[in-house]
């Protein structure tokens, strides 16, 4: 028997290995779709069917936990592993002998639900992208580019060393404390068929079974577990002196090499059936795990955008550039496609489907990053923007304003109250419509509010005269909604400085052509390259697009973005 558990547990550490190579991100994976569905529910916009293709792997986890109870802690997850290798040197190379209080134990591993009720509290008032470069298990995915996670996830990373100090004391010190994926597994795995069942009448007083388990379990005081703390390693069977730990699933004792091996198929099997339909629903056109389409019917109120598709580009992981076409219909944007991307396969798969959902489902690019690609979802929100950018809807500030000033020419009422009222309405209107960039600037707002502003002025004084000056205002309120205002720069190239990463030196030229920013370059640049390169086509674009130099900086990038930012405001200084 002793031997059969000895071949289970190196079972469970090959499995382990697998997965750590394999699908490294496949527990930060399953944690952003769930945020995904949390967000989904309390926005009232859940379409389970449509989501699915975008949310298997929360499907696939959450289903097994159901069933089998927390195995996926104990053989699948790569933060777990990475908790368990910590221990495993630290216990048997530095001979680490640390154990907590059971008391102190339990009172900490409440932690655990604290830190998902803050994270959920975060994700529905802020947004989750307040967090972002805070995540360990960001920072763990991305480990092998460390020097971007050394720029953009540095909170992550101290994070993550503070983990690993806890791990090298305390076994499984995240899963114990820490993990709120964890807390939920906690709650949903006492409804699983797969138990560990033992006896207390037969047992000695050795407590072989409680030293040994990785989460810290009292076993001693326990008839059977099942689920919460338990991730089902089966440590506690390979220990027992008297064989007196058995696992159970569904009622039935079963052999625990037996056990794990129908734990593995099921997780094998619920994985398989969940992306094939997912691929069905897909080919169907149901669903799409790239894009969710919505109706193009739907009310709209203020198009914000021209109809058409447009497209555009920005750069994610390590420089690679995402193409994709944004559909828009009715002022709506009801489609986001991928055109081509160069990102890293691995995290553009994990991030494109639930980024591109968001965006749609929020009408704006102000959507979180997925956890473990924070790089790539920033590319797609970038190639999003960009492409936006091309279909703003200009005529709806017009068409409002002009209606706004007719409904006053032909008030009788005091001209004062009337204009008043109108540029109320005309700066509401001017608000829509723009291009909402993530800095929460509208694209062209500020010279749509002179024009409107000035055409109500025109209204106002006409108003005190006849119907027919009316028309006549009227008349000239279209002439001045649509005319060029003064430009707010000069024309000209102007040159300008920053400093960027580690002191080093951004020289930019400016170029302006009928009072609007049409040119952003670099003349030298001494800041380190590689980050230089990853920021500059996207912040140059912004800039551009955006009409002014305050933009968000590229996470990975800050430094660099942040020195042409200063080089790009130097320069436009020169240009009042």
């Amino acid at each position: 028997m002793a031997k059969k558990i000895k071949k289970m547990q190196i079972l469970r550490h090959i499995v382990q290995l697998v997965f750590f190579i394999l699908l490294p991100g496949l527990y930060t994976l399953t944690f952003t779709e769930l945020k995904t569905v949390y967000k989904m529910i309390i926005s009232g916009n859940f379409h389970f069917i449509k989501a699915l293709p975008a949310l298997s792997e929360f499907v696939i986890v959450i289903l097994f936990t159901v069933l089998m109870g927390r195995v996926f802690c104990g053989w699948f997850c790569a933060f777990g592993t990475y908790n368990d290798w910590i221990h495993l040197i630290a216990k048997n190379v530095f001979k680490v002998k640390f154990k907590v209080n059971e008391k102190v134990d339990a009172a900490l591993k409440y932690v655990k639900y604290g830190v998902l009720l803050m994270l959920l509290i975060v994700t529905c008032t802020l947004g989750s992208n307040i967090l972002e470069g805070t995540s360990p298990w960001d920072a763990f995915a991305q480990i092998t580019d460390f020097s971007n996670v050394v720029s953009g996830l540095l909170i992550g990373l101290i994070l993550l060393v503070l983990i690993t100090i806890g791990a090298f004391f305390v076994e499984r010190f995240f899963c114990r404390y820490l993990c709120p994926l964890g807390a939920v597994f906690s709650i949903i795995s006492k409804i699983g068929i797969l138990k560990i069942d033992k006896p207390t009448d037969k047992c000695g007083k050795c407590r072989a079974c409680t030293n040994v388990c990785s989460m810290g379990i009292p076993l001693y005081k326990n008839e059977s577990v099942k689920g919460g703390e338990c991730i089902e390693c089966l440590k506690c069977i390979e220990i027992c002196p008297r064989k007196n730990t058995i696992v159970n699933i569904a009622g039935e004792d079963l052999n625990p090499a037996l056990a794990s091996s129908v734990a593995i198929a099921t997780f094998a099997g619920v994985y398989g059936l969940t992306n094939l339909t997912g691929a069905v629903l897909t080919k169907a056109g149901i669903s799409s795990a790239s894009s969710i389409t919505v109706s193009s019917s739907a009310p709209n109120k203020t198009s914000n955008y021209k109809d058409g598709t447009y497209t555009g580009s920005g750069t994610g992981f390590r420089g690679g550039t995402t193409t994709v076409s944004v559909t828009v219909q009715n002022g709506q944007i009801t489609d986001i496609q991928t055109v081509s991307s160069q990102d890293t396969p691995r995290y553009y798969d994990r991030a494109s489907g639930t980024v591109m959902n968001e965006i749609i489902s929020a009408q704006s690019t102000q959507v979180d990053t997925v956890s473990g690609a924070t790089f790539t979802s920033n590319g797609i929100i970038s190639a999003v923007q960009n492409a936006l950018s091309q279909a703003t809807n200009g005529s709806a500030s017009t068409s409002t304003s002009n209606e706004n000033n007719s409904s006053e020419s032909s008030s009788s009422n005091s001209s004062s109250d009337n204009n008043t009222n109108s540029n109320e309405q005309n700066n509401n209107a001017n608000g829509s419509s723009g291009v909402e960039h993530k800095d929460g600037n509208f694209g062209g707002a500020n010279e749509s509010s002179q024009a409107s502003n000035g055409a109500s002025s025109s209204a106002s004084t006409n108003n005190a005269t006849s119907s027919s000056s009316s028309s006549s205002s009227s008349g000239s309120n279209s002439s001045a909604s649509s005319s060029t205002v003064s430009a707010k720069y000069k024309d000209g190239t102007y040159t300008g400085t920053g400093t960027g990463f580690r002191g080093g030196t951004t020289e930019m030229s400016v170029t302006i052509a009928g009072g609007k920013i049409t040119k952003v370059e670099t003349v030298s640049s001494q800041d380190t390259q590689r980050f230089y390169s990853y920021a500059e086509n996207t912040m140059t674009s912004e800039i551009v697009s955006a009409q002014a130099a305050n933009v968000d900086t590229v996470s990975g990038a800050t430094f660099s973005s942040r020195g042409i930012i200063e080089a790009v405001q130097n320069a436009l200084s020169k240009a009042k």
